[in-house]
């Protein structure tokens, strides 16, 4: 499949999160059995980890945070390159491999694409960075225990950068904490004792803020100006998508790519493209990708459900027949489809 046209640039910053096919995605949900686990053991989690410092290197990365769970990771990064596609390539790549040679199985192991919202600077990283550093607590068999054992749980988890955060571990050369504990103090033993207040006095109180940015339709983790930046990046980028049909055809038109169109869809209709590909009742969004998918990037029914992770041609039928019911009574929806067949259009016909 061809790539996301994602936002890149120079010294941005993203919220990356991976996660292993068939996992569900709810909060507080870790998976069943091992085998459907990303990091089965200490061995798993080493071989991550070394993977994960060699291209911090190769890649100029500054890793600022990371927590890996059994059925996905975090991070947080900034990418002074603007290379983060070829960043998280590698290195999900690279686990495959590994993990696929350990348990002798083929395939894909993570869940489609990653997950990458840019953040807006320092107002979101120390925020941010809790939100990473508190997921081994945030799962329904820890958050069920008393507060003293959830505390000793988050203080053992060796599988994350809190410890080194706190003073309980030594700081890594590849890690980059010295950005967000600079907001909490001046010396370094008061950052790291105000660090660990501000991180852990939220035990049992989230971010409801920070949360409906990660976890909404939102394109990117900041205000509304940082929010509409990313997303004109982003248009802008669409122009370097188009790609021209076969020439032995009778009518040569220009038609776009997948990833593309589905970017483009997620800006107008205001979510990440990764909704496209979840199914939901009652919910046209998927509808509409294929729709679009269909028109403006050349695709069959069958081509059509593979991207979007559909069973067959025939639900994306089924889909688009509801939809076209959905359009004749919902005056809003139509008014955003309208809208977004014009962008797509202007895309193929400038």
């Amino acid at each position: 499949m061809a790539r996301r046209p994602r936002v890149e640039f120079a010294g941005a910053l993203y919220h990356v999160t991976a996660r292993i096919i068939g996992e569900r995605t709810g909060r507080g949900v870790e998976g069943g059995s091992p085998s459907q686990w990303l990091f089965r053991d200490e061995r798993d989690h080493q071989a991550f980890m070394e993977r994960l410092i060699d291209r911090i290197d190769t890649y100029n990365i500054r890793l600022y945070a990371h927590c890996e769970m059994r059925t996905h990771y975090h991070a947080l990064v900034e990418t002074p390159q603007a290379n983060l596609g070829r960043f998280m390539h590698s290195l999900n790549t690279a686990y495959t491999g590994f993990y696929n040679g350990r348990y002798r199985r083929h395939g894909h192991l993570f869940q489609g694409r990653y997950g990458a919202k840019p953040v807006e600077g320092d107002n979101y990283l120390l925020s941010l960075s809790r939100y990473i550093h508190l997921n081994p607590v945030h799962i329904r068999k820890v958050k069920a225990l008393p507060v003293s054992e959830q505390l000793r749980h988050l203080h053992d988890f060796r599988w994350s950068s809190y410890r080194a955060y706190i003073g309980r571990a030594k700081t890594p050369d590849w890690l980059e904490a010295g950005p967000v504990l600079a907001q909490c103090g001046s010396t370094g033993k008061e950052q790291r004792q105000q660090y660990r207040q501000f991180v852990e006095k939220s035990l049992s109180e989230e971010d409801e803020e920070l949360l409906s940015l990660l976890e909404g339709p939102r394109l990117a983790i900041g205000g509304d100006a940082f929010v509409d930046d990313i997303r004109a990046r982003m248009i802008e980028r669409m122009g370097s998508c188009k790609r021209r049909e076969d020439v032995s055809l009778r009518h040569v038109y220009e038609r776009l790519d997948p990833e593309a169109v589905l970017v483009m869809t997620g800006v107008v209709m205001e979510v990440e493209p990764a909704e496209f590909r979840v199914r939901r009742r009652n919910c046209v969004l998927r509808a509409v990708a294929a729709r679009m998918l269909c028109k403006y990037a050349g695709l069959t029914q069958r081509e059509t459900a593979d991207v979007l992770g559909v069973s067959s041609s025939a639900t994306v039928s089924k889909q688009q027949e509801r939809l076209a019911e959905e359009l004749k009574g919902n005056r809003q929806l139509r008014r955003r489809v309208g809208q977004l067949e014009a962008r797509l259009a202007t895309v193929i016909h400038p």
